[in-house]
C-alpha cells in the first residue's frame, strides 16, 4: 500500500461521487455540483490513491473557507450556536463539509491526517476557527466523534435532523428523509502555528 495525496482533478469526479453515494447518500452531491468545486479558489477538494491498487481513489476530503453566515448556512444550523455568538457574521472560517474512505481503507489514519494536515492551509487563508457537523445516527452513533475529539474540537450544538427536508437515502437510518441528527463540532486556529499541507 502507498498512499498518496492530491489535489482533485475533473477525471476523479466519478469516483468522487460513487463514494459519495455509497457512504453519505446517493445523489447528495451530483456531478455538476462537483465540477464546479474545481473551480472555486475557496474549496478544498483532496483525493487519496493507492499506487500499489493502480491509483486507485481510496478517499476523497472536501473542505471550504466561508463567512460565518455561510457556513452556518452550509451546515443546516437554524440558529447560531452560543459559542459562535462573539463572532461576527462576516468572520472568516473553515469548514470541513464531507469525507469517505472506501470500507478496506478505513481505520489507517487516513481522515485523521487531513484534519490535522489541512488545519495550517486554512489559518494562512485567514479562518479563525473551523467548523464541522457529524452524524449522529437514530441509535446514536457519531462516526467522526473520536476523530474530533482527537484533534481538539469542541461539541458546541445538536442539530435536530438537519436534512430531513432533502429528499435523499440515507444508509444510516435507512429512509429517504434522513432522520439522523448531527453534532456541531468547533475549533479554534490558533495564529502562531505554522505548517503547510503536503499534498
Amino acid at each position: 500500500m502507498k498512499l498518496e495525496v492530491r489535489t482533485a482533478e475533473a477525471r476523479d469526479l466519478p469516483e468522487i461521487k460513487r463514494q459519495i453515494d455509497e457512504y453519505l447518500a446517493v445523489d447528495y452531491y451530483s456531478l455538476e455540483f462537483l465540477k464546479g468545486l474545481l473551480c472555486d479558489e475557496n474549496t478544498l477538494l483532496y483525493v487519496v490513491t493507492d499506487a500499489d491498487a493502480g491509483d486507485a481513489i481510496v478517499s476523497y476530503f472536501y473542505a471550504f473557507i466561508d463567512t460565518l453566515d455561510g457556513a452556518l448556512k452550509e451546515l443546516h444550523a437554524s440558529e447560531k450556536p452560543e459559542a459562535l455568538r462573539e463572532y461576527g457574521p462576516e468572520t472568516l472560517v473553515g469548514v470541513y463539509k464531507t469525507s469517505s474512505t472506501v470500507r478496506e481503507y478505513q481505520g489507517r489514519g487516513i481522515c485523521s491526517s487531513f484534519i490535522r494536515d489541512l488545519e495550517p492551509v486554512l489559518r494562512a487563508r485567514g479562518a479563525k476557527m473551523i467548523l464541522a457537523t457529524a452524524m449522529r445516527s437514530p441509535q446514536g452513533a457519531v462516526p467522526m466523534r473520536h476523530i474530533f475529539h482527537n484533534h481538539g474540537y469542541a461539541e458546541i450544538a445538536e442539530l435536530i435532523r438537519p436534512w430531513h427536508e432533502q429528499y435523499l437515502y440515507c444508509p444510516y437510518c435507512g429512509r429517504h428523509h434522513c432522520i439522523c441528527d448531527a453534532v456541531f463540532y468547533m475549533k479554534k486556529l490558533k495564529e502562531t502555528e505554522g505548517g503547510d499541507y503536503r499534498g
